[in-house]
């Protein structure tokens, strides 16, 4: 055989290997599509009682009998290779990585805290279960406390100072906050689930300010180091008891003085002047408890924010800043960490109801949230205990004021749900399509396993049919009206 003869051999036996890797390549990659299964799992509003409406306090299971989903499983989806089927199409690329994501969560203030402990043991147990059980609950992970009390108590007001001196959290032992805490904790531990604990102030005590009350007013200038000191003590005590404070903002709502409850206006140079005394205060005694700022309103971030962060030994000292959802867009988030990359940025409280609000979760998590927490988790039918200015809406358990063991969980709480059950710890959100209110909108995320989270919303009156193109793969899939989808599936590369 001529020298080209041979090497014409060779070419066509590689030219073949290649066409045989390409076709197994072929094959391979379609079997791997045809094996491919989505989860879903589907909540929806209900369609006896509108989303916020006063009816659910008064008759609640009637309410819930129009729930059709509550957090149900549904039939799998295989994902297939992309089609031309022309519908609302959702791109999500887990390549591109953004914030990783702290918790989602609620809060474990007084007045749910005072009708948890009415409740027998076996269903104060089963209702703190039902929120952080990773499994058998819903795994919320951040869980927002009061250090003194605030607007939601059924107690009269009180600071762990009020006569000078005399520092003790006594009361929250008392008031049965400390021992539901802990037993939060343990759930968290026993389920494998840890959870973290962050504590907000309604008001320094009323010695420490020129109204001399726990309502309203300013924080006196000359007693910046004992509220540092106030806060630096508070944290000890609750860690003595075995409940580690993993972060506290300085001021609930600095710039809000409220008329009849426990609440503090506190200028941003002045809370500037408290972090860095606080943190010279945790330095000094050893404290790894994290510092966040501001904690109110979107709207009003940038009338406070860089009155803090641009002070640069204040800015050392501060891990996260936090807001409120009651004024402004969450798009203020994305400005300030722009602003300040360095910083986490995180909602600490608003509750939201229905698929609207599971879409405002999504908004604020696209806008860089590393968390989410809902504010008062339990109230009774007759809207009790509270001392706010205003009339509660729907909170996720609603008791029964005459039998205490009995008690309805509402739509909110699936909603919470469709996030908080599928993200794990570490989980990042990743890039996808928003989407349009008037189809759907969506936000998605990638766990550490390589599991891709994603959170499809349909706000509108009718079914929405859609699909999601991730690594070369489609998922086509219909979501019913007025519901929320979480889809979850391995990823591929």
């Amino acid at each position: 055989m001529t020298k080209t003869a041979k090497s014409n051999k060779k070419v066509i036996t590689l030219v073949l290997v290649a066409a045989i890797v390409i076709i197994v390549i072929f094959f391979i990659r379609n079997l791997t599509a045809s094996n491919m299964n989505a989860e879903v799992y589907f909540s929806s509003e209900s369609t006896n009682t509108a989303p916020k409406d006063a009816d659910w306090y008064i008759d609640p299971a009637f309410a819930m009998e129009g729930v059709q989903h509550k957090l149900s499983k549904q039939e799998d989806i295989t994902l297939t290779k992309p089609s031309d089927e022309e519908v609302t199409t959702i791109h999500i690329d887990p390549a591109i990585e953004y914030q990783t994501m702290l918790g989602i969560g609620t809060s474990l203030e007084e007045s749910t805290i005072y009708n948890l402990s009415l409740m027998s043991p076996e269903k104060r147990d089963e209702v703190l279960r039902k929120l952080i059980d990773p499994v058998n609950g819903i795994g919320m992970s951040t869980f927002r406390i009061t250090f003194g009390t605030s607007d939601f108590t059924g107690q009269e007001f009180y600071t762990y100072e009020d006569i000078p001196g005399e520092f003790s959290i006594q009361k929250d032992i008392e008031n049965n906050i400390v021992a539901t805490v802990q037993e939060a904790i343990t759930i968290g531990e026993e389920t494998g689930n840890p959870i973290k604990i962050y504590a907000s102030s309604w008001s320094a005590p009323a010695w420490m300010k020129n109204s001399n009350s726990l309502i309203g007013g300013f924080l006196k200038l000359e007693h910046i180091n004992d509220l540092a000191e106030y806060y630096r003590k508070a944290v000890q005590e609750y860690e003595k008891l075995d409940i580690p404070i993993y972060a506290m903002t300085i001021q609930n709502e600095p710039l809000y003085a409220a008329p009849d409850y426990p609440s503090m206006r506190l200028l941003p140079e002045d809370e500037r002047d408290i972090i860095l005394a606080l943190k010279k205060e945790f330095e000094t005694h050893g404290i790894t408890t994290k510092l966040w700022t501001f904690d109110h309103n979107f709207g009003q971030a940038w009338t406070y924010i860089p009155k803090i962060l641009d002070d640069p030994e204040a800015n050392a000292a501060i891990d996260s800043i936090a807001f409120h959802d009651y004024s402004g867009e969450p798009t203020i988030m994305t400005q300030v960490h722009d602003k300040y990359p360095d910083k986490n940025v995180l909602v600490t409280e608003r509750t939201v109801w229905g698929t609207m609000g599971a879409d405002r979760i999504a908004q604020y998590i696209r806008n860089w949230a590393t968390s989410y927490n809902a504010w008062v988790t339990m109230l009774d039918q007759n809207i009790a205990p509270e001392q706010w200015t205003g009339t509660p809406d729907p909170t996720m358990f609603i008791q029964n004021p005459i039998d205490r063991d009995t008690y309805w969980i509402t739509p909110e709480y699936y909603f919470i749900a469709q996030f908080s059950k599928f993200l794990q710890d570490g989980a990042k959100r990743i890039e996808s399509d928003y989407g349009s209110a008037e189809t759907v909108t969506n936000v998605s995320f990638l766990n550490p396993d390589g599991t891709i989270v994603s959170v499809v919303i349909n706000q509108s009156d009718t079914d929405q049919t859609f699909k999601i193109l991730s690594e070369e793969y489609e998922l086509l899939a219909t979501i019913p009206a007025k519901t929320v989808g979480t889809y979850t599936w391995a990823k591929v590369n």
